[in-house]
C-alpha cells in the first residue's frame, strides 16, 4: 500500500533525479513540483517534505552521501508508518478489493437529452487478472426507473482511467446539484456522499462514467480501490508494463482456460500479434522455452507453455539482430560467449549515447537490467533489455519530461510559446457540439495554459458558456470557475490565462467578476500594473496565479463604460456586421491587468506591453505572406502577446497549421484540443518537454528585436551565432507495429516510415526534408530497415522531426499506423527508442521504432 506513494531519495541511483520506492524498482519523482509551493503547515507531512526537498532542488549533483543519508533519515521519521498502521492499511485495501472482486450494485447516471437524466442499475465488479471493471445490466426492467436494458456484459480498462472523483464534480452531477425541489424524488438515491465518477484519459475518447452507490461505505470502497490501482498502474516500469501486455495476450489465446498454450495456440497468437514466422523456427523457440517438458506430471504431455514460459518464448522470438551487432562491437569474448563489462558499457554510453556516467553507475545499470543470475556484466539479453526498457534510452530524455528548466522561466511572458486551447468548452464541432466542464479539466491535464470562456447572459442571473448563435449546449460559468480552481495547477505551476469572450450584460459581468474573485480567491492575480514596469512579468513570478484576458475600461473611467473597440473571435466571422457598442463592467475590468485585450492598431502604433490582440486565421496568413509585415509581426511578438485562432469555416473543429505562427513568435496559437489531427500531434511535441508545464522559451532571435530574422524564406540569420544542423536519422527497426485502427485481426501489415521536417519555411519547403524507407512485406512484429537519412536543417531551433509509420496497400489508400514527433532541439543522440502514438495522443505501447540519431553543427 505504501510502496506506490512513498519515495525516498537514493544517493546511489544511476541518475540524480531518480528515487527509489521501498522494495520496488527505481522510479522518478518530481522534486520540483513538490517543493514549488510556498505554503507551510508544521503539522503537514507534505510541507515537511517540501522543506527537505528544497535543499535537494537548490544543491549541486551528485548530492554528498552524508547529506543524502541525513535527508533519508529525516524523511523516514515523517512518512514511514508504524508497522501496525501499515498492516492495517494493507488489510483494509485487501478487504475492499476482495469485496469489489465479488461485485456491488451501482447506478449509472446518463443524460438522455430530451428525456433528461436517467438511472440504470447494474452490477459492477473488478477483474484484477485482466485489469478490467466489468458490468452487466440488471435484468429486471422495473429497477431501471423506466430505462430499457439489454442482457450481456461489458467492461472498462483500468489503464484508461486517469482519475476518480467523489461527490458532484462532473457535468451530469452538476446538473443534479442544480435541480429544483420538484426533482428531489426522482434523484433521491443520489447524494454527494454516494456519488462518484471515473474519468478516462483524453486519448481513450470515452466520456466520464458517473455512478451512484447504495451507501457511502460502498462508494468509498470503489473510490479508494480504484485510486490505488490507478497510481499503481502509472508506476509500472516499461518492462513490467510490457510483461503485463504479454500475459494479457496469453490469457486471450488460452480459450479453454487451461493455463497453458500448445504449439497451435501459440502459432495463432503470433499471427494475431502481427507476427509471421516459419513453423520450424517457431517450434525451435517453443521447445527452448518449454523448460518443464521433461516433467510430464507438471503439464499435460509436457508440450505446452505456461504464462512465464510464454514470456520467455516471446523474448527469444523478438531477438534483435541490430542490437546484437551493437552488443558484439562493445563486448569481449569469454570462451563461447560475449560479455559487456561495466567499463565497456561506459565506453558505449560515452561514444554512442553522448552520456556522462561513471563506472559505478554502469555497474548499477547492469544490476538493474541483466537477466541472468550473474550480474557483474551484460549478456546479450541483458543489454537488449537495457535498450528496450531504460527510460534514459528514449529519444526524449526523462529529465526533459519530468523537470522544468528553472533558469529559463524568468523571462517576460511574451518570450514563450504558451499551450493554448480554442473554444475550450466544446467536445465536438462548433455548431451542435456538447459544451462540458470536463473539456476544461481535460485541457488543463494536458498542460494547456490558456483556456477560452465564451460568456453569455443566462437564466436566473447566472452567466453561461456556449458558442453563441449555435446549437451547442450550455454550461454555467460558475461551474467552470470551480473546476479551474481545482485543476488549474494540477499539471503545471505556471500561470493560467483565462481568455474571456464577453457577450454579457453589465449585471451578469458583475456576476462573473464576483465568481472569479470569490471562487478563485488568492489564485486570481488582481494586482495593478506599476508605473515603472516596462515589460511583462515572468512565468516564475506568476507561479500558481490565474490571469484574466479581457477588455478594460480606460484609466480615467470611474464606472461602467462603453467598449468602442471590438476584440472578439467573431471579428473574422462576419466583417459586414457592425458590432453593437458593449458596456464593460468596472468590476470585471478591475481584475484585468497584464493581458489587456485590445483591437489590433497596426504595426506602426507602439502599444503598451500589456496590450494583447487576437488575430484570425486569414488575417494571420495575410500578415505572414508578406516578408515585411512578417518581420513586423516578429518584432511585435518580442514585446507583446498575440493570440491566433482558427477561421470561421472550421465548423468541424479542424485546426489551422500551427507551426507558421510559432515561427513568427506568436505565443498563443489556439487549437481545438478535441480534434485528433497532425496539429495537436505537433502541439504535444512542442510542449512535452520542460515537464509539460505549457511554457517553452522561444529562441533568442524571436526574443531580441535587434537580431536579423525573417519568418519567411530566407531566414536571414547570422550563421556564426545560429549555425545550421546536419541531422542524421537512421531508421533501424520497428517493434509491434499495430494494424490500422488497432484491430487485432486481419492481414499482417506491410510497414514503411515517412520522415519529415516541420519548421521554418527554409526547412518545411525543402523537398530534401521529406523522405521515406522501403516497404517491408508481411512484418509488423519486428520489421528491419537499417536506412540512414541526412537532413540539412537551416533553423533547427524551430524544427520538428515527424516519423509516421504507414501500411502499404496494393489496392487502396495507405493507412496511418502510428507516429512520433519531437522538437529537434530536444532529441538525444545515439541509439534511441521512440514509442508510437496515434493522433489522439494515445500511446500504442509496445509499438515503437528503434533509431540512431547524430547531430553535427555547421557554422
Amino acid at each position: 500500500v505504501q510502496a506506490v506513494q512513498l519515495y525516498v531519495y537514493n544517493p546511489a541511483s544511476v541518475h540524480p533525479t531518480y528515487c527509489t520506492q521501498p522494495g520496488t524498482q527505481t522510479k522518478n519523482i518530481d522534486l520540483y513540483q513538490l517543493s514549488a509551493s510556498s505554503e507551510a503547515n508544521v503539522n503537514c507531512q507534505r510541507c515537511k517534505l517540501k522543506h527537505i526537498f528544497r535543499s535537494v532542488i537548490n544543491c549541486d549533483y551528485p548530492l554528498p552521501v552524508k547529506q543524502a543519508s541525513k535527508m533519508n533519515r529525516e524523511m523516514e521519521k515523517i512518512i514511514m508508518p508504524k508497522d501496525e498502521d501499515a498492516l492495517a492499511r494493507s488489510q483494509s485495501v485487501k478487504e475492499r478489493l476482495d469485496m469489489l472482486k465479488t461485485g456491488t450494485q451501482l447506478y449509472k447516471v446518463r443524460d438522455k437529452g430530451v428525456r433528461g437524466l436517467q438511472l440504470y442499475k447494474r452490477k459492477y465488479w473488478l477483474d484484477m487478472e485482466n485489469l478490467l471493471i466489468h458490468f452487466s445490466p440488471h435484468k429486471d426492467p422495473s429497477t431501471t426507473l423506466g430505462c430499457a436494458v439489454t442482457a450481456g456484459s461489458d467492461s472498462y480498462n483500468l489503464k484508461d482511467i486517469c482519475e476518480v472523483r467523489d461527490g458532484y464534480q462532473t457535468d451530469i452531477f452538476n446538473k443534479i446539484g442544480d435541480k429544483t425541489k420538484a426533482d428531489i424524488n426522482k434523484f433521491r438515491k443520489i447524494t454527494a456522499d454516494t456519488a462518484f465518477s471515473l474519468i478516462f484519459t483524453p486519448e481513450s475518447n470515452m466520456h466520464e462514467l458517473d455512478l451512484v452507490a447504495e451507501d457511502k461505505q460502498t462508494r468509498d470502497a470503489w473510490v479508494d480501490a480504484i485510486k490505488h490501482l490507478v497510481v499503481t498502474l502509472k508506476s509500472l516500469s516499461h518492462q513490467k508494463e510490457y510483461e503485463l501486455y504479454l500475459k494479457k495476450q496469453f490469457r486471450v489465446a488460452d480459450g479453454n482456460k487451461s493455463g497453458y498454450l500448445d504449439l497451435q495456440e501459440v502459432k495463432s497468437l503470433c499471427k494475431g500479434l502481427n507476427i509471421e514466422v516459419d513453423r520450424e523456427d517457431l517450434k525451435t523457440l517453443f521447445d527452448k522455452a518449454n523448460t518443464e517438458k521433461t516433467d510430464p506430471a507438471s503439464k499435460e504431455k509436457g508440450e505446452v507453455l505456461d504464462e512465464d514460459e510464454f514470456v520467455t518464448f516471446y523474448y527469444n522470438l523478438m531477438r534483435r539482430p541490430e542490437i546484437d551487432e551493437i552488443f558484439k562491437r562493445y563486448s569481449n569474448q569469454v570462451e563461447d560467449t560475449y560479455k559487456m563489462t561495466p567499463e565497456a558499457l561506459l565506453v558505449f554510453l560515452k561514444d554512442e549515447q553522448k552520456e556522462v556516467v561513471t563506472v559505478e553507475q554502469c555497474k548499477d545499470i547492469v544490476k538493474d537490467f541483466e537477466t541472468s543470475e550473474e550480474k557483474s556484466s551484460f549478456t546479450k539479453e541483458g543489454f537488449t533489455h537495457f535498450l528496450m526498457f531504460d527510460d534514459w534510452q528514449e529519444l526524449l530524455s526523462p529529465i526533459s519530461k519530468s523537470s522544468v528548466k528553472a533558469e529559463e522561466m524568468i523571462h517576460p511572458l511574451s518570450h514563450y510559446w504558451i499551450a493554448s486551447s480554442h473554444n475550450t468548452y466544446l467536445t465536438g464541432n462548433q455548431l451542435i457540439g456538447e459544451s462540458s466542464v470536463d473539456a476544461y479539466i481535460t485541457a488543463l491535464k494536458q498542460g494547456c495554459r490558456c483556456v477560452e470562456l465564451d460568456c453569455h447572459d443566462g437564466d436566473d442571473g447566472e452567466p453561461i458558456i456556449y458558442h453563441g448563435h449555435t446549437f451547442t449546449s450550455k454550461i454555467l460559468f460558475k461551474d467552470v470557475v470551480e473546476a479551474l480552481k481545482t485543476y488549474a495547477f494540477e499539471r503545471s505551476d505556471f500561470p493560467l490565462i483565462l481568455s474571456i469572450e464577453n457577450h454579457c450584460s453589465i449585471e451578469q459581468q458583475d456576476r462573473m467578476a464576483k465568481h472569479l474573485v470569490t471562487i478563485l480567491g488568492d489564485l486570481l492575480y488582481t494586482k495593478g500594473i506599476k508605473g515603472d514596469e516596462k515589460e511583462l512579468p515572468s512565468p516564475m513570478y506568476l507561479q500558481r496565479k490565474i490571469l484574466v484576458k479581457s477588455k478594460r475600461l480606460s484609466a480615467c473611467a470611474t464606472g461602467n463604460d462603453n467598449d468602442n473597440q471590438s476584440e472578439s473571435d467573431d471579428d473574422e466571422h462576419d466583417n459586414s456586421k457592425k458590432k453593437k457598442t458593449k458596456e464593460i463592467s468596472k468590476k470585471l475590468s478591475d481584475i484585468v491587468n497584464y493581458i489587456h485585450a485590445v483591437h489590433f492598431p497596426g504595426f506602426n502604433n507602439d502599444g503598451a506591453f500589456f496590450h494583447m490582440s487576437s488575430f484570425g486565421e486569414s488575417k494571420t496568413i495575410k500578415i505572414l505572406s508578406d516578408p515585411e509585415t512578417a518581420r513586423d509581426f516578429v518584432k511585435y511578438n518580442t514585446r507583446q502577446i498575440s493570440r491566433i485562432y482558427p477561421g470561421a469555416t472550421r465548423q468541424d473543429s479542424s485546426n489551422m497549421s500551427i507551426v507558421e505562427p510559432w515561427v513568427a513568435g506568436c505565443q498563443i496559437v489556439s487549437l481545438n484540443y478535441q480534434t485528433d489531427d497532425l496539429q495537436n500531434h505537433l502541439n504535444r511535441a512542442m510542449f512535452t518537454a520542460n515537464r509539460g508545464c505549457g511554457y517553452i522559451l522561444k529562441p533568442e532571435f524571436l526574443r531580441d528585436p535587434s537580431l536579423a530574422y525573417s519568418p519567411t524564406s530566407p531566414s536571414g540569420l547570422d550563421r556564426t551565432k545560429f549555425p545550421t544542423l546536419n541531422l542524421s536519422v537512421e531508421i533501424l527497426s520497428g517493434q509491434h507495429i499495430p494494424r490500422p485502427q488497432g484491430v487485432e485481426k486481419g492481414e499482417v501489415v506491410d510497414p514503411y516510415v515517412q520522415i519529415q521536417i516541420h519548421g521554418h519555411p527554409d526547412d518545411s519547403n525543402d523537398t530534401e526534408n521529406h523522405k521515406g524507407t522501403k516497404i517491408i512485406d508481411n512484418n509488423g512484429f519486428n520489421p528491419t530497415w537499417k536506412e540512414d537519412f541526412t537532413f540539412n536543417i537551416k533553423v533547427p531551433e524551430l524544427a520538428f522531426l515527424d516519423l509516421k509509420v504507414k501500411d502499404h496497400s496494393h489496392t487502396g489508400k495507405d493507412q496511418h499506423l502510428g507516429s512520433y514527433a519531437i522538437r529537434v532541439m530536444d532529441m538525444q543522440e545515439g541509439y534511441r527508442r521512440a514509442y508510437l502514438v496515434d493522433y489522439s495522443g494515445k500511446q500504442l505501447k509496445p509499438a515503437s521504432l528503434f533509431v540512431k540519431i547524430s547531430k553535427r553543427w555547421m557554422k
